[in-house]
């Protein structure tokens, strides 16, 4: 075997690539062979890296391993805003977890169809006893998906992390019957209010009948049904769609504006706050970005947002806050390329307060998504 060995944000993989007489072009991978655990715990804010894994394909690809079609997949960080390092830098706020194991748990077709390759974390949420939950996306086949991640070991940084989806159901654009999920064209943020996992999504518009930029609640009871084959999947995969309805709408930011990045419990610990954007000049500045919170809505009915005033002006499209997570009690937002900012929705200030982009390869951090987690 011939050994080879990439690099990671925080530490190395070790690759082994097939001989000659050996089959596949894939490899074995051993995450750390030695000191795997990390020293961070109590309340930590988890966030995804959704660069593809494969640095040597110019993230083109995530890196598949020996089995054909199985790949590693989105590497997930833990980050301790608080923690003061001995250097004077920031290295010893970050860890490594592990990353996404994609293999036949996500079924023999996903495999065999080589759409692993790109399946990709959008955002993450976590609660204590519903456990980790993330927004997800298959690319190859242009649909959006609610998976549930599983952590072996929070203490360690070698993870292969478990991942069980349910595709959002298709159906006609115009039928009222059709899940409000499947037609968005950005889903951008998901968290805890509560008990009720939201998603986001921005103000881009939608084919459905849903079209405004929206927070919809995650029916997580629908997955107990396990998955349904679809009659307008050619694939008629198994183990891909979820079997009903996934998604109602829960609150409504108005027309061409949505949410930027993230979903969090806002202060009260009842309603959701979620940061916006604009995609129309005439609707709000496409440079400003701000803080909106939703109560929950009566038994039927859709919410109004309300404004926190709380904003960033002169944004950089691109680089803006796509990730949010409350440590104790404060809430902390992170932007696309690592600036870390802290959000004061009382003195309604916000400041950067760290740059984690140091501590990645050039263009190797594409942040996107976070959630609050407690680790013993």
């Amino acid at each position: 075997m011939l050994g080879l060995l990439a690099l990671s944000a925080l530490g190395c993989l070790d690759l082994e690539l097939p001989g000659d007489d050996e089959g596949g072009d894939g490899v074995d991978v051993v995450l750390c062979e030695e000191d795997c655990t990390h020293e961070l715990s109590g309340e930590l804010i988890l966030f995804v890296n959704a660069r593809l894994s494969d640095e040597s394909s110019s993230f083109q690809s995530h890196i598949e391993l020996a089995t054909e079609g199985t790949f590693l997949g989105n590497e997930l960080f833990l980050y301790d805003p608080t923690k003061v390092c001995e250097d004077g830098g920031n290295a010893c706020r970050l860890t490594s977890l592990g990353y996404l194991h994609l293999d036949d748990a996500l079924g023999d077709i996903s495999v065999e169809d080589g759409s692993l390759r790109k399946f990709v974390v959008r955002d993450l949420a976590w609660h204590p006893e519903q456990g980790l939950w993330a927004a997800t996306f298959d690319t190859l086949n242009d649909e959006w998906s609610i998976t549930h991640l599983e952590v072996d070991d929070w203490s360690r940084r070698d993870n292969l992390i478990g991942v069980e989806r349910w595709v959002v159901p298709p159906g006609p654009a115009e039928s009222p019957s059709t899940d409000p999920c499947y037609w968005f064209e950005a889903v951008s943020g998901l968290g805890f209010a509560g008990d009720e996992l939201l998603l986001g999504v921005r103000g881009t518009g939608s084919k459905g009948l849903v079209s405004e930029g929206s927070l919809l609640r995650v029916r997580t009871e629908v997955f107990d049904q396990g998955h349904c084959v679809q009659d307008s999947d050619v694939s008629q995969d198994p183990l891909y769609y979820a079997c009903d309805v996934v998604c109602e709408q829960w609150c409504s930011f108005g027309n061409k504006i949505g949410v930027a990045g993230d979903v969090v419990e806002a202060l009260d610990g009842e309603s959701a706050a979620a940061w916006l954007r604009s995609e129309d000049e005439d609707a709000m500045a496409l440079d400003h970005n701000e803080l909106s919170t939703c109560a929950p809505p009566a038994a039927g009915e859709v919410s109004e947002a309300a404004s926190a005033n709380v904003f960033l002006d002169e944004v950089v499209r691109g680089d803006e806050i796509d990730a949010m997570a409350r440590i104790d009690g404060a809430l902390y937002g992170l932007s696309v390329l690592g600036k870390v900012y802290l959000i004061d929705e009382v003195e309604r200030t916000v400041d950067e307060v760290d740059d984690l982009s140091g501590l990645f390869a050039d263009q190797g951090l594409r942040l996107r998504g976070a959630a609050a987690v407690t680790v013993p």
